[in-house]
């Protein structure tokens, strides 16, 4: 096993716990609401709460990785996410269960920062691209199979031991993270350069056009998928159970794209994979917008066009975040804040923006995802222009 794998693999595990603190918990929301006698406000609060705190932490998080080291904010983020757990697994009322989510969304947010941060820091660009590709795609299987095993956990058990899972999981990848993150590589950024850095990075136009194309190509991926289950049963007719098979296919399409990538940027570089991507989530676009003026409403249809997107994610999403991170040099956890915080953002407003357009079924959606890949694109026309391979 190469390093980069024997690094992400526990890295990429401890990632996905704090996810399925999103995704084992949705199908126990109504059992919770009951138990708690909450109203169905404060029961959707408790999911907005967590993202909100989770989106919030990016830049705290990433200032805390750069100043502390990698190592100590990941086991602190990992100890708030244990600790926000039980609270939801005890909670009595849902105050209690709101101010657990709270701190879970906090916690799970030190991982999606200080990893990749890590993971760049440790390796060359086209090296960290593999590790980075396994941590993503740890991240892809979660929102897909996370809710299918929450079913079945609300069927056979409590809603609660939902919550002593994620805690339990939490502490026990915790010392193996310990271990294999060494105190003396997640050093800490210079006072000097520390206090400059969000300056630096501000004026860095390149890490910005990277960033900002990160954050609208992830924000595209989010606002669909938001958007996919009122689609599909609405537009096309279809029972929810289809949206699992889009959803299914489309991940196992990011990991043959993720797979795919690792294998080509080391002789071809990260601007070819770049490119490559935009096309294949081009093709998207265009595919889901020629459905939608023929109004041709198929299933089979839309999983080939999701397909297409999802594969380009996997080619060029790594390949952008580690170039992202290599152009910010020594500030790669303020970075790797920036960048998630941004990809947050962007999803929030492509979201909203899709919601109230959503009973014109898939035409606004299609053509607001291929407006989002366009300027995704845009910002970075030195990936788009061919160049000979770079070397490693």
């Amino acid at each position: 096993m190469t390093p980069q794998y024997r690094l992400a693999l526990p890295l990429a595990s401890l990632t996905a716990v704090g996810l399925l603190a999103s995704d084992l918990y949705l199908p126990a929301l109504p059992a919770m609401q009951q138990q708690l006698a909450a109203s169905v406000t404060a029961a959707q609060a408790t999911m907005a709460v967590f993202m909100l705190a989770l989106a919030a932490s990016q830049l705290a998080w990433g200032w805390a990785a750069d100043r502390f080291g990698d190592r100590g904010t990941i086991l602190c983020g990992t100890a708030l996410l244990a600790i926000g757990s039980v609270m939801c697994a005890l909670a009595a009322n849902i105050e209690l269960m709101l101010a657990g989510r709270l701190l879970q969304g906090l916690g799970a947010g030190a991982a999606t920062v200080a990893v990749p941060a890590l993971i760049r820091r440790r390796f060359s660009e086209t090296e960290a691209v593999g590790a980075m590709a396994v941590v993503a795609m740890a991240e892809s299987v979660i929102p897909a199979l996370g809710p299918v095993a929450g079913a079945a956990l609300v069927m056979l058990a409590d809603w609660r031991y939902a919550f002593w899972i994620i805690a339990v999981l939490a502490l026990a990848l915790a010392p193996m993270v310990s271990r294999i993150v060494s105190t003396h590589a997640a050093h800490a950024a210079l006072p000097d350069a520390d206090a400059k850095a969000p300056q630096a990075l501000l004026h860095n136009g390149p890490f910005l056009r990277y960033a900002f194309s990160y954050a609208l190509m992830f924000g595209a991926l989010l606002m669909f998928v938001a958007s996919a289950p009122y689609l599909v049963t609405h537009w096309i007719g279809n029972e929810v159970s289809s949206f699992a098979a889009l959803q299914i296919c489309g991940v196992a399409c990011f990991m043959v794209g993720a797979t795919r990538g690792v294998k080509a940027v080391q002789r071809y570089g990260v601007e070819t994979l770049v490119r490559t991507g935009v096309l294949l989530q081009l093709a998207s676009g265009i595919g889901m917008t020629a459905l939608a003026l023929l109004d041709l409403r198929s299933i089979i249809g839309l999983i080939i066009c999701w397909a297409l997107f999802c594969c380009g994610l996997g080619v060029r999403g790594p390949s952008t975040m580690s170039r992202a991170l290599s152009l910010a040099q020594q500030h790669a956890g303020k970075a790797a804040g920036l960048l998630m915080f941004l990809a947050f953002a962007a999803t929030s407003a492509a979201t909203m923006a899709a919601a109230p357009l959503l009973e014109r079924g898939l035409l606004p959606v299609a053509l607001l995802l291929a407006v989002l890949v366009l300027a995704s694109a845009a910002l970075v026309p030195d990936a788009l222009r061919h160049s000979p391979a770079q070397k490693p």
